[in-house]
């Protein structure tokens, strides 16, 4: 989904887009079945960089700034988790390409 420096790999440079797209799925994928979701840490994540933000922009200015803070910011929140995931995730795209 986020993981911009997987998809930039050089040994991936040849290969069509959907390949591309079909091998670095598929490294997540495996790398998922080693490291199951941590679903109550994404939750607090999601919930104290995103969630409180927003109530307080919702009570200080009533409206639309707090819809579009909570949207970006976790679009934000799964770039930088994805970022910090895929060195981890790089050994399971080496096994996926050989």
């Amino acid at each position: 989904m986020f993981y911009f420096e997987l998809y930039d790999d050089t040994r991936l440079q040849g290969l069509k887009h959907s390949r591309k797209i079909k091998l670095v799925n598929d490294a997540v994928k495996l790398y998922r079945k080693d490291y199951p979701l941590n679903l109550t840490k994404r939750l607090l994540s999601i919930f104290i960089v995103c969630g409180i933000p927003t109530l307080i922009s919702l009570f200080m200015v009533r409206g639309g700034l707090a819809i579009a803070w909570f949207s970006l910011s976790i679009l934000i929140l799964n770039i930088k988790i994805a970022g910090d995931e895929s060195p981890q995730v790089k050994p399971y795209l080496d096994q996926l390409i050989e």
